[in-house]
């Protein structure tokens, strides 16, 4: 269950409910989801069958850039969905959400280390771990568990925006705040689009499935 007092996350979630429905629905060999992402953060998405200057994602899983070495066995997003639940539940974070961050930030490689040296599921940088007192970065739950908080903190922290709490995930919080929207950061800004992307299909993956 998502937390109801988090009004814009709650508008943010049913409106790509909808446009979820428009994945699953529309041919998926004419139909094509667009998105963009404005300097003050907000996030369009519009369909269309016909071609446009704007960047151009299918209604498929979307290419990841891979922001992480990796290294190790991956594992499924099928392992990983009692954790996911379990931290949403804590803190509120839809499961989508979640998962879309760790297929971005890993690629599902629980023991992937950066350049810069985050780690884990969720790469958390080692002051980040420290401060959320992760005694393993690389447990599965522990890192999960960790990183959806932080994640819970930020989106609180930038009142439930998620380009900038996303943003904030990525470059730091410090950026977003001196920059007041989604830092210049060609990695940042790439980062948020396949976030949200990647939220997007997964919801639009689950409108798809059986209610239990």
């Amino acid at each position: 269950m998502y937390r109801a007092n988090r009004p814009n996350l709650i508008y943010f979630l049913f409106f790509l409910f909808l446009t979820g429905l428009l994945l699953v629905y529309l041919p998926a060999a004419r139909a094509e989801a667009y998105l963009r992402v404005s300097k003050k953060g907000v996030i369009y998405y519009f369909f269309s069958t016909r071609g446009t200057k704007a960047e151009k994602r299918t209604a498929g899983p979307p290419p990841v850039i891979r922001f992480h070495r990796a290294m190790g066995r991956k594992i499924t997003p099928q392992e990983l969905h009692p954790i996911l639940h379990e931290a949403s539940g804590k803190y509120g974070v839809p499961p989508s959400l979640i998962k879309a961050v760790i297929r971005v930030e890993s690629g599902f490689n629980p023991v992937a280390v950066s350049p810069k040296g985050a780690q884990g599921l969720m790469q958390l940088m080692p002051e980040t771990a420290a401060e959320l007192e992760v005694a393993d970065p690389f447990d599965i739950r522990e890192n999960i568990l960790a990183g959806t908080r932080y994640l819970h903190m930020l989106l609180k922290k930038f009142n439930n925006r998620l380009p900038q709490a996303l943003a904030a995930y990525n470059a730091g919080p410090q950026r977003v705040e001196k920059s007041r929207t989604i830092p210049p950061i060609p990695e940042t800004q790439e980062y948020v689009r396949q976030v949200c992307l990647n939220f997007l299909h997964y919801e639009a993956e689950n409108s798809g499935k059986p209610k239990k």
